[in-house]
C-alpha cells in the first residue's frame, strides 16, 4: 500500500503552548483505530473519501464537506485519497471565542461533526495552504482567523463580531500597510496598532474594506512592483523590494491581480530593453 504524509508546524503568537499543526496526507487506503487528539481537528478532502465513527455515529465525508472533531473525543476512521487536516489547540480557539464576548466559554462549538459548506471548506483550504506553503506571516494568520471566525459565525450559533471602532482602526491599519508594505508585518502588530485583537481586526477589516487584509497588502505590493518594473528594475530585485517572500510568491500574486506574469509585464512596459 502506497501512502505518504507531510507535516508542517505553524506558530500563532501568544502563550508558549499556542499552536496549529497542518497535515497533508494521501494514501490508497488507511484505517485508524479508536484514538483522540488534544486539539480541534478540521479535515478537508482534496478528492479523497472517508468514513468516520464519532460520538456513536458513522459519518461519510468527501469533497466539499468539513470534518470537525472536538479535543480529546475518541473517534476512528478509514480514508483514501488526498486530505488536509488542521489541528488547533483549544487555547487558540478560546482566544478567538473571547472576541465574541463569551469569556472563553468554548462549549458547545463546532457542531455538527460534518459541515456541508463549500465556501467554508475553501477558507479552511486557503488557511492550510498558506501555512503549508510558508506564505508571509500576515497571510497565514489572516487566513486562519478568517476561516475559524466564519466557522463560529455560521455553525456555532454565535453572534457576529460587533463593528465598534472599526472605521478609525481600519484607517490606521491601512496607513501602516502602505508605509510598511515591504516588511513581513504581523497581524498581531497591526491589531496592537488598532487597539484590538487579531481575530477582530481580521474580520472587521474584510467587512469595512471588502477584501481580506492580506489581499489588501498584496495589492499594495503589486502596485509598487508595477512601478518598479516600469522603471526598469529586474524581476529579482522587484520581488524582494516589494516585500514578497520569493520569486514564486511574487509571480503568483502579480498574475492574480494584473492578469499576466511579471516577466511578460516587464517586457511590455520596457520594449526597448528587450530589443
Amino acid at each position: 500500500m502506497a501512502s505518504g504524509l507531510k507535516v508542517k508546524h505553524f506558530k500563532v503568537r501568544g502563550s508558549a503552548d499556542d499552536g496549529i499543526t497542518v497535515h497533508q496526507w494521501e494514501s490508497v487506503e488507511h484505517t485508524w483505530p479508536n484514538h483522540s487528539h488534544p486539539e480541534y481537528k478540521l479535515g478537508v478532502s482534496e478528492g479523497g473519501t472517508g468514513t468516520f465513527f464519532y460520538r456513536g455515529q458513522r459519518y461519510f465525508v468527501g469533497p466539499g464537506k468539513l470534518l470537525v472533531i472536538h479535543p480529546n473525543e475518541v473517534h476512528s476512521c478509514t480514508a483514501t485519497g488526498a486530505w488536509r487536516y488542521l489541528y488547533a489547540a483549544p487555547n487558540v480557539i478560546a482566544s478567538i471565542v473571547r472576541t465574541f464576548n463569551r469569556n472563553g466559554d468554548i462549549e458547545p462549538l463546532l457542531l455538527p461533526p460534518v459541515i456541508d459548506d463549500m465556501q467554508l471548506v475553501e477558507l479552511v483550504l486557503q488557511a492550510h495552504r498558506a501555512m503549508d506553503d510558508g506564505d508571509p506571516q500576515l497571510d497565514q494568520e489572516s487566513t486562519f482567523y478568517e476561516a475559524i471566525c466564519e466557522l463560529l459565525v455560521r455553525h456555532a450559533s454565535m453572534p457576529d463580531i460587533p463593528r465598534k471602532r472599526g472605521r478609525a482602526n481600519i484607517r490606521r491599519v491601512k496607513e501602516s500597510l502602505e508605509a510598511k508594505f515591504s516588511e513581513n508585518v504581523s497581524l498581531h502588530e497591526l491589531a496592537q496598532l488598532a487597539g484590538t485583537s487579531a481575530p477582530y481586526l481580521s474580520r472587521v477589516f474584510s467587512k469595512e474594506v471588502g477584501i481580506p487584509i492580506q489581499s489588501y497588502l498584496s495589492q499594495i505590493r503589486v502596485r509598487r512592483a508595477q512601478q518598479m518594473l516600469m522603471a526598469g528594475e529586474t524581476l529579482a530585485n522587484v520581488a524582494y523590494a516589494a516585500g514578497f517572500a520569493d520569486q514564486s510568491h511574487f509571480t503568483r500574486h502579480f498574475k492574480r491581480f494584473i492578469g499576466v506574469a511579471p516577466g511578460a509585464y516587464s517586457k511590455a512596459v520596457n520594449p526597448s530593453s528587450n530589443s
